[in-house]
C-alpha cells in the first residue's frame, strides 16, 4: 500500500470543496496530517522529507505519486487570475486506512475546510516547524513535537 496515494484518495473523497484540491492545498493538507500525527503519535504518517521553500512546506512527492497512480486524475485548469492550476480528482471508493490515520485527516480537514486560501496558508505557517525554521531547509517534524 502506498500511503501517500491512499491519503490523496481519501482526501479527494471526503474533502467538501473538491475544486480547491490544488497541488499546493493537497500537499499542505498532507503536511498538516504529518504534523498532527507527529504531535499525537510521535511519528509522521508518510515518509516525506518536508522542505520549507518560498511557499511553505512543499515537496514534489504528492504530485509525483498522483501522476503515477492511474486512479488519480490530474486536471490542468487556471486560477481566477489566469495562472495554471492543477486539481486532483479521484472518483473511486474511499481507500482503507488505519482508523487513527483517518481520525487525523478528518481533524485536519475539519479544522481547515472553512478557510479561504490566505487563512489556510496562515494556519500552515503558524505550525511550529514553519515558525521555528528557516526557508530553504528540510523540516524535521519530530524535532518540533
Amino acid at each position: 500500500m502506498n500511503i501517500i496515494s491512499n491519503l490523496i484518495k481519501y482526501i479527494c473523497v471526503i474533502y467538501p470543496h473538491s475544486h480547491e484540491l490544488s497541488n499546493a492545498r493537497l500537499t499542505k493538507l498532507i503536511y498538516l496530517t504529518d504534523w498532527e500525527a507527529v504531535r499525537t503519535t510521535g511519528n509522521q504518517v508518510t515518509n516525506i522529507k518536508w522542505y520549507f521553500d518560498n511557499y511553505g512546506p512543499f515537496v514534489r512527492d504528492v504530485y509525483d505519486v498522483a501522476y503515477r497512480d492511474p486512479d488519480i486524475g490530474i486536471v490542468e485548469t487556471q486560477t481566477i487570475y489566469g495562472t495554471p492550476k492543477i486539481i486532483f480528482q479521484y472518483l473511486g471508493e474511499k481507500p482503507t486506512l488505519e482508523s487513527h490515520i483517518k481520525e487525523i485527516i478528518d481533524a485536519v480537514i475539519r479544522d481547515t475546510k472553512g478557510m479561504y486560501w490566505n487563512g489556510f496558508i496562515e494556519y500552515v505557517y503558524s505550525t511550529p516547524p514553519i515558525v521555528k525554521s528557516n526557508r530553504y531547509t528540510y523540516l524535521d517534524l519530530i524535532e518540533f513535537r
